[in-house]
Order: structure tokens, then sequence, then C-alpha cells
């Protein structure tokens, strides 16, 4: 038997870390407090951004918007797919790209609905229905059955009974624009007039959005929701917040499109765009939220999950231990805030836990404290590269100031450690903590702590987790943050201070 079986769980509940490969996502979501303003009102939607770190759940709160289309009465229409031509530069990329892959998709969409809702086509006018012949024409007049499966991925919140009309109906090559001439009784457009029509349509793009809302309204929406996500995850964006922003700059500055009454253009993007997106930003506009977890946001994120996997007999991680010590606190402190390092966190216990005995009812500490030595260092590299790993090991601790790391560790030039500490700094590592005067100097030095948990982790990879937690934990009753910084590293007549609002930590 499977170990996550024994432990009272019907599948394993830390398998999948990508929200849109959970089936259940939906019976362990934990909404953000903004995220009822991200739904907004269908009668009167607007558009609005979300920055949040990777693996911290834009996708997830994406298919969340999704889901509440039906309950909202609005068209759920997602954008996260993005394809370049050979050759094609980001810089190339303009808005008429992207509304025509926004049009496409909203044109899809509406056809999919209208194919259960014959008297609703057969009500449609003469002038709508030439229309929608231009349409079909000038976007999915290239399309064959393959294609329109490709598309229909995309597409996630149509529901599979209209995925199954379209592979029912159309052929594998077969040409999808005479399937819905015939299928809707539209007429056929001459080719010269199809060239002129195209041509008309690059120009009227908004328009034709317009005129799309009006369709879909008919069907019974009363508004349609685009949603943008994954631009950071193409073949020319990848790891460069600079080109995703451009990327998706023709359509995030666009005022007028964004407040084109009754559409709304939800963004779901990665927080490392914000500094090159505050040039253009219009938060009096375009509402801006930013998503950051608290520990206890995480311990309800884990809580639910492991309620939903288990029919609701396992309330907490702790639950699972041989012997029970608080460790839901823990495993989220270590997370950083993301609740998908909090999953693959949870993911490398389970696996760890097996390996030492596959025939285990309960977690061991000892799975625990090796657990969280291997992921710390596997998300870290990850993030960071095996070169910013080694020096920080070769600091040992988490607290330090630049002549420390100059003279005593790295022998490298006070220039040369400023560099790398402010390199660090920029990648969320480390972080000042404050100021410290070092005897026989007079003058005060910056004091560095190294914020991210699982850099101090691995600096203390040879302590035992419990002790490890114990020494170092040190949450601010103010601001709610956990430091992670041993007392016994600060100089004589200093006060431990919080990192993030500078209050005295005891």
């Amino acid at each position: 038997m499977a170990l996550y079986a024994q432990l009272g769980f019907k599948n394993h509940p830390f398998l999948k870390t990508n929200a849109d490969e959970e089936d259940a996502l939906e019976s362990y979501f934990v909404p953000p407090p903004y995220f009822d303003a991200v739904i907004g009102d269908s009668s009167a939607p607007s558009s609005s951004v979300v920055l949040a770190p990777r693996g911290s759940g834009k996708t997830a709160q994406r298919r969340m918007v999704e889901a509440e289309s039906v309950r909202s009465n609005f068209l759920a229409v997602t954008y996260d797919r993005f394809e370049f031509s050979s050759g094609q530069k980001i810089s190339e990329i303009t808005l008429q790209y992207h509304l025509r892959n926004i049009i496409t998709r909203v044109l899809v969409s509406f056809l999919s609905y209208l194919s259960e809702q014959r008297n609703v086509a057969e009500l449609i006018s003469k002038d709508e229905k030439k229309q929608l012949s231009i349409f079909i024409n000038g976007y999915l007049g290239g399309l064959t059955g393959d294609g329109i499966q490709e598309l229909l991925a995309e597409l996630k919140s149509l529901p599979d009974k209209f995925k199954d009309f379209w592979r029912n109906h159309v052929g594998f090559m077969e040409s999808v624009i005479n399937f819905l001439l015939r299928t809707y009784d539209l007429e056929k457009i001459d080719l010269p007039d199809a060239k002129q029509e195209e041509k008309r349509l690059g120009e009227t793009y908004k328009h034709q959005l317009e005129t799309l809302l009006s369709l879909v309204r008919k069907i019974g929406f009363e508004s349609i929701y685009v949603l943008i996500d994954r631009p950071d995850e193409t073949e020319k964006t990848g790891n460069n917040p600079d080109a995703t922003y451009q990327l998706i700059k023709p359509l995030i500055r666009d005022l007028e499109l964004l407040g084109l009454r009754g559409y709304a253009f939800k963004f779901f993007l990665w927080d490392q765009i914000e500094p090159y997106y505050r040039a253009d930003a219009r938060p009096d506009r375009v509402a801006q939220y930013e998503l950051k977890w608290t520990r206890n946001g995480l311990k309800e994120v884990l809580s639910r999950r492991l309620k939903s996997y288990s029919d609701n007999r396992v309330e907490n991680f702790d639950q699972l231990m041989a012997e029970p010590c608080g460790i839901d606190d823990h495993l989220c402190l270590l997370a950083n805030g993301s609740p998908r390092n909090l999953i693959r966190l949870c993911e490398t216990i389970f696996a760890i836990q097996a390996e030492r005995n596959l025939d285990s009812n309960r977690i061991t500490i000892s799975a625990i404290d090796q657990a969280t030595v291997i992921h710390s260092e596997k998300v870290f590299i990850e993030s960071h590269g095996e070169n910013v790993l080694k020096d920080l090991q070769r600091i040992g601790q988490e607290l330090f100031t630049t002549n420390f790391v100059a003279n005593d560790i790295l022998k490298i030039s006070g220039n040369g450690a400023r560099n790398k500490i402010t390199a660090w700094a920029n990648l969320g590592i480390v972080a000042q903590v404050g100021t410290v005067i070092v005897p026989p100097a007079t003058r005060p030095t910056h004091l560095y702590g190294v914020i991210d948990p699982c850099a101090v982790r691995i600096i203390h990879r040879n302590v035992p987790f419990e002790d490890f937690v114990q020494d170092r934990w040190l949450p601010c009753d103010h601001c709610l943050t956990d430091n992670l910084i041993s007392l016994e590293l600060y100089p004589e007549g200093e006060d431990p201070l919080c990192r993030q609002c500078g209050r005295i930590l005891l």
C-alpha cells in the first residue's frame, strides 16, 4: 500500500504543483483577501492586475475566476498561450497581435455555447449573421479540426461537452469554416470579399469586441472576462522580467481597451515585472493587487488541501507525525510565502518517509529533518544557482557585515564584497537588518541578514530541524514577519530588529 494511503489519504495530496493539473482545486482553494474585488460585478466589470511571485497561486486564482463565471454570469476567456512566428521578436508584438488572439478565443467560446442554443442561432438577425460570417472567415478561415482542438485546450473554462461537440463534428483535417457556415446557416463570403473584409477587420478590433459582446449577451452572459496568464513562461520571455513586460505591454497600457464597456481584462502576472510596469501603471484606472502569503495563510492552504484529500479525516500535518510538535508552522515558515514550495516540501517529506519505511503510518521527525535540507538546497539552486549557495555556506552564518565577508571569509576587497551583497539583496536573499559598531572601528557599518529561509537552513544543514527552528525563529508581533536569526550572532548591546518593520524583536 502506498504511503499516502496508509496516512489516510484517498490520493496523493502533494503530487501536483501546477494549478491547471489539479482537478479538485476548487475544494481546497484559499481566496486571498482581494479575491472578491478581482471577481467584481459582472454587470459592471472592471479590469485589474494581480502581481505575485512564482508559485504563489496566480494560476489558481485565474482558475477560480473561470469557475465563478457560471455563477456570476460572465463568459471567461483564458489567454495564456503566446506563439511567435519564426524570427519574430518581442519588440514586434503589437496590440493587434493580442487582440486578434483574444477575438479568436472569444469567437470560439461563443460558437461553442451557441451549439446548444439553436433557438438563439435562429433569432440572430440577417446583419448579425453576415457579421458572424465575416468573423468566422477572418479568424477561423485557416483552421482545421486539429487546429481547433489545440485552441480549445487553451480555453480552460469551456465545459467538456463543447470540446466534444467540436471533436464529434469536425474531422481532423476538415475545414472548420465549412462546418460552421453549414451548421449555422451563414452565408459564404467569396475570396475577394473575404480578403477585403479581413483587411477591414485589422482596423476595427475594438469595434469587433463590442460586436462580439452583443452576440455573447444573446446566449445569456452579461459580460466577457479576458484572463491573461503566464506571459513569463514563453520561449522568448523565460526568466526575463523585462521581456515579459514587453510582451504584454501593448495590452496593459491601453486604457481605452481596459475600460471597454462590458469587458474586464484580468492580468495574473509575475511580480518581477513591477519595476517595468510602474512607469505605465494607472492604479486609479486599473486596480492593482499584490499577493503575499503569511504563515497563517499558508497553514490554511495546507489544512484545506489535507482535508480535501482525506475526506476531512486529516486537518493538519501535525496529525501525521509520530510525535506531534506543531510542525505546520515550521513547514509554512520554510515555504517562505509560496504555496507551491509548501507542496513541494511536503511531497519531499512523503518521499523520504516512504524510502525510510514504506509501511509507516506516521511521519518521523528524522524524515522532516532530511527533507528540509534536500528541499531547501533544491529550491535555492533552482532560483539562485550553486555559486551563491557556496558563498553563503562559506560565510556560515545568517548575520554579517561587509568587512566580515571581505576579510574573514571570501578574502576579497571591500568593494568586491559589497557588490556581492548588493547582488544578493537584489535577489531577495539578504537584507540590511540594522547597523553595528565593530571594534576597533568607531563608525557604524551595515549589518546584513540572510532572509531566505531555505538559505538559512542550508547554512545550518548540520543542525537538527527542531533545534534549527527553536534557536532562530523570531516572529514579529507587530508585522507578523518571520525572522530566522540566531540571537547569539548579534554584537553585545545590539537589539535584534525585525527585518521588515525594524522593531525590536525581544
